[in-house]
């Protein structure tokens, strides 16, 4: 799905919920300039060790460039494994991002960045257009950039700094005959009852025109005049005056409250795309985030459109406050400094201090590079994204589909592409991990066959009870849902379950990323993207009971037994807390240096 700025605003609601539902969020981005060794710079010199670089010089390398180049693109996919179609889901997003600001919004802000004439001709060889993202991209504001303008603006509203006086010369015969006909204007004006008073160009003259100018110097004489002389009056900018009232302190304060409001209401009209990343990050604050804005709105809107939106926004922030998804990526350093520096901040000094900030935004991360690269893998020592997905293409299991409202790669592949990137990357995850940890979990006997694949029949984040040897039976479990009273339809609901558990595993899909048919893969959570979620609702509700209240419970005799399905070898990745993350997850695979691999932190 592709996201400019027309779209954003009327996608990010659903953008956030697709988050919030999401077991991971692989991503890919497409940048102005990569690092490199730039004229000017200190010139390499070889090393004893063979010349490679250690970490901290690569991450010195990536940091000057990601304070140069920007974000153009940014692929998002977000994946979940359905239950009910027994499938992982994948929903792509391709979004156009824009380095340039909203100069309606006043923040006071400017940004320079530098274009790479290599990178941009890579994007330019693969169709990327450039022009598209500058000008109608989703636009941002960095953490340190909205707490730089709030700082600013309390400061000068709290301070008051006082410009330097202009002086003038006997010579400047216009400035001085207009702030002594200003003068003369104000003391006329405090004799008589009016509460304001606006100055002109022309103010004091016989025959002023009806309309009104004003410079931005004689703007600057008439503060400094009010300053000096007349301590009781207070001044107010207009663009084509200067208002000048009598001092309030209610006002005032009164002032300052508005001010700040709306430059708070701007900050968050320019965050954009930062609420993805305050979506993901540990710390992500999304309490500014107005859900009213979300969604198709004109001036007659409906409320209860409305109410739907901010209840849909409660529930995935609510999600997103008790778990965050796991962040992917494939060959991700260079991504996550590029990341951090533009959606956070300036970058720490060391990659000691990088990978613990790091570490605290994001506690979980994988990168499918080294997956793909490890020792026990049987992959090339370096393969780039589209050979990984080239060979694990006709991998049968997990089975994986993309959404149906989600279309632009079921039949066409564009590397290099963000959008298309992230959604291999993603399917690169799941088939590369379920590999490797099938091959980790097979039996290395016949009478060890009952055992094997144990780990993946956890799978993502489920409570299933875990099968035993001994326990040939699959594990039955009573729900509340009563027998119905028909037989004939009692048996041929069994049937169709055993039919169901029957099934052999899937074939290899035709294409990459087909949706077979638009019914296959839908769900109860993906039924309707505008429904209110009831799926986050339990099933079952219950509820506590007063003794005044209490009722006969009814009989659970004829309740059904409904069986948990035993999961085939390789249909799920490990669950997030198997002890396989704690080998994979939070290292980096980064070539061309000493270490060539970076342990972020301890995976929990």
């Amino acid at each position: 799905m592709d996201i400019d700025a027309a779209s954003y605003p009327s996608q990010l609601l659903e953008l956030l919920v697709a988050i919030s539902k999401a077991d991971f969020v692989s991503f890919d981005f497409e940048l102005t300039g990569i690092p490199s060794r730039l004229p000017g710079k200190e010139p390499w010199r070889p090393r004893p060790n063979g010349g490679r670089r250690t970490l901290q010089d690569q991450y010195q390398e990536t940091k000057e460039a990601a304070n140069r180049f920007l974000i153009l693109q940014a692929g998002v996919t977000c994946a979940y494994f359905d239950y009910m179609s027994n499938k992982y889901i994948l929903k792509p997003y391709n979004i156009a991002i824009s380095p340039l600001l909203d100069e309606t919004l006043q923040l006071d802000l400017e940004r320079e960045f530098r274009l790479q004439s290599g990178a941009l001709a890579f994007l330019n060889n693969h169709g990327f257009d450039l022009q598209a993202s500058l000008f109608r991209g989703v636009q941002y504001l960095s953490r340190e950039e909205a707490l730089d303008i709030q700082q600013r603006l309390n400061e000068r509203l709290e301070k008051k700094p006082e410009p330097a006086d202009l002086q003038l010369k006997e010579t400047d015969v216009q400035s001085l005959d207009f702030v002594r006909r200003v003068r003369e204007a104000i003391l006329a004006w405090q004799k008589t009852d009016d509460d304001m008073l606006d100055i002109t160009t022309h103010t004091g003259l016989a025959n002023p025109p009806r309309e009104k100018v004003i410079t931005r110097f004689e703007k600057r004489l008439v503060h400094q005049l009010v300053r000096a002389e007349f301590r009781d009056l207070v001044t107010m900018g207009r663009s084509e005056c200067i208002r000048i009232v009598c001092y309030d302190e209610l006002r005032e304060e009164d002032h300052k409250r508005r001010v700040k409001h709306r430059v708070k209401e701007n900050i968050a009209k320019q965050t954009g795309f930062r609420w993805i990343l305050e979506a993901m990050a540990a710390d992500g604050d999304l309490h500014q985030a107005d859900p009213r804005c979300f969604g198709r709105h004109t001036s007659n809107y409906i409320m209860a459109e409305v109410s739907n939106s901010q209840e849909r926004f409660d529930r995935a922030h609510d999600r997103l406050h008790k778990q965050k998804p796991v962040l992917v990526g494939h060959n991700m350093f260079t991504d996550l400094v590029y990341f951090y520096r533009t959606f956070v901040g300036q970058l720490p000094d060391t990659l000691e201090e990088f990978c613990a900030e790091l570490h605290r935004l994001f506690p979980r991360i994988v990168d499918t590079k080294f997956l793909a690269t490890h020792a026990e893998g049987d992959l090339n020592a370096s393969p780039n994204l589209q050979e990984i997905a080239e060979k694990l293409v006709e991998q049968p299991l997990p089975d994986i589909v993309t959404h149906s409202a989600h279309p632009k790669y079921h039949d066409e592949e564009k590397f290099h592409e963000a959008g298309f990137d992230s959604l291999l990357t993603a399917t690169i995850l799941l088939r590369l991990a379920a590999k490797l940890d099938a091959e980790r979990q097979s039996p290395k006997s016949d009478s060890d066959s009952d055992e094997s694949f144990k780990s993946t029949a956890s799978g993502l984040g489920t409570d299933d009870t875990p099968h035993t040897k001994e326990s040939k039976q699959p594990h039955q479990e009573l729900i509340a849902v009563k027998e119905p009273k028909s037989s004939g339809l009692a048996k041929s609901k069994s049937k169709t379950k055993a039919q169901q558990n029957s099934t052999p595993a899937p074939l290899a899909p035709s294409t990459r990323f087909n949706t077979r048919n638009p019914f296959e893969q839908l769900s109860l959570n993906d039924q309707d993207p505008s429904s209110s979620d009831a799926e986050d609702e339990d099933a079952l509700g219950t509820t506590t009971l007063s003794w005044q209240d209490s009722v006969e419970l009814p009989d659970s005799s004829n309740w059904v037994p409904i069986e948990t399905r035993q999961r085939e070898p390789m249909e799920m990745i490990p669950a997030w807390d198997a002890d396989f993350w704690s080998e994979f997850g939070n290292t980096l695979r980064v070539y061309g240096t000493q270490e060539g691999v970076i342990k972020i932190a301890e995976w929990k």
